[in-house]
């Protein structure tokens, strides 16, 4: 594929955010550092103050 500078602007005036994410969420998922905040913030809640 050739890639011309008319053919990435039109890529990016066409695409909608809403898609990229969609797209990202389907090939690279959940990241680590996402998943270590929900597991970490998860735990903290079961904890007592003396």
């Amino acid at each position: 594929m050739n890639l011309t500078t008319t053919l990435v602007k039109e890529a990016l005036e066409t695409i909608r955010f809403l898609d990229v994410e969609d797209w990202s969420e389907q090939v690279f998922g959940q990241s680590m550092l996402s998943k270590r905040r929900i597991l970490f913030s998860a735990s903290t809640d079961d904890t007592e103050t003396a």
